[in-house]
């Protein structure tokens, strides 16, 4: 007999103990658990076992942005990936847990998987993974490298990017929403970021930048963290958005104006951006940038951080499953 149905609080000792990790990773994963709770990024009543013949024999839950209160994203999933009968158990287990999802669900539900298997989610066997949701309609929506910076034992003092011509900083509050989203249309008509790129071509620019502020607003941030970056001559450079995730600190989105690049403006902006964090009590910070920005890759490898893993993000529009 096959189940799959929502968890009961006496059932989260077991839906962490599946599958056997080490002790360490398990302990990690309910520190994860506990946090996405506290912060409202999930929900007892999202998260769901497999039991086969009453053993518990998979495990999902699904994420949001702190204040949603629809589902974006699938988290903690697991399953029996190396018996012969995992494909069908997991598109079986998706498809019912969507069904129990319904009216709870975004358009589009995504699915991040990390190579080599790392905190929160310690995913194994990603080829087993990638057969599974490629089955249900899952595609690949964008692939990036990923990056994080720890601030230095004895200081947090960042790289020095030399001496170079004056950069006025001018933030939120100052600039207003507008000349926000104007430089993110301008600095994204050129990207190397295929997500974006395939964004602009299908919502147009404007909506594009629009939507793209209203999703980092969604984010922790303070107002002066987000700043525009001008010349002394008052032509504008970039932008930087920092902002904190439910887990971590991130860059957000950084970028310069196509005009304005090959003049190592990049470096200078990311050093503010890592600035602003580590000055609001951050020591440690990540960032993605996609495999094809590799300007951007080396910018961040410049500026103290490492890569730590390579990232596909899945997508699928949740309808296709209800």
């Amino acid at each position: 007999m096959i189940t799959v149905r929502h968890i009961h609080p006496e059932d989260l000792p077991a839906f962490l103990a599946f599958p056997d990790h080490p002790t360490s990773v398990r302990d990690d994963i309910a520190l994860y658990l506990d946090k996405m709770f506290t912060q409202g990024a999930m929900r007892q009543d999202w998260c769901f076992v497999l039991e086969v013949q009453g053993e518990i024999s998979g495990r999902l839950a699904f994420w949001t942005l702190p204040g949603s209160k629809q589902a974006t994203d699938l988290v903690l999933w697991e399953l029996p990936w190396k018996e012969t009968e995992c494909p069908s158990l997991g598109a079986h287990f998706l498809r019912e847990v969507f069904t129990l999802m319904a009216g709870n669900l975004s358009e589009k539900i995504g699915y991040v998987l990390d190579s080599p298997s790392s905190s929160p989610q310690w995913q194994t066997d990603h080829q087993e993974r990638r057969i599974v949701l490629e089955a249900l309609g899952f595609r690949i929506s964008r692939e990036t490298n990923r990056f994080e910076w720890h601030a230095p034992i004895e200081t947090t003092a960042l790289p020095s990017v030399g001496t170079h011509d004056l950069i006025v900083y001018r933030c939120l509050p100052e600039v207003g929403e507008a000349a926000f989203v104007d430089a993110i249309m301008r600095v994204s008509q050129f990207t190397h970021d295929q997500q974006i790129t395939e964004d602009r071509l299908e919502k147009g620019p404007l909506a594009q930048a629009q939507e793209m502020f209203q999703d980092l607003q969604q984010m922790k941030y303070e107002p002066e963290w987000w700043q525009l970056a001008y010349t002394a001559k008052n032509e504008l450079i970039g932008f930087l958005m920092p902002t904190v995730s439910p887990t971590f600190a991130t860059i957000g989105y950084i970028g310069v104006l196509p005009e304005q690049r090959g003049h190592g403006y990049i470096d200078r902006l990311l050093k503010q951006a890592t600035d602003v964090l580590v000055q609001a009590g951050e020591t440690y910070i990540r960032a993605d940038t996609d495999v094809k920005n590799t300007p951007m890759a080396k910018a961040f490898l410049r500026a103290g951080y490492h890569q730590f893993a390579h990232r596909q993000e899945f997508s699928l529009d949740s309808g296709l499953l209800l």
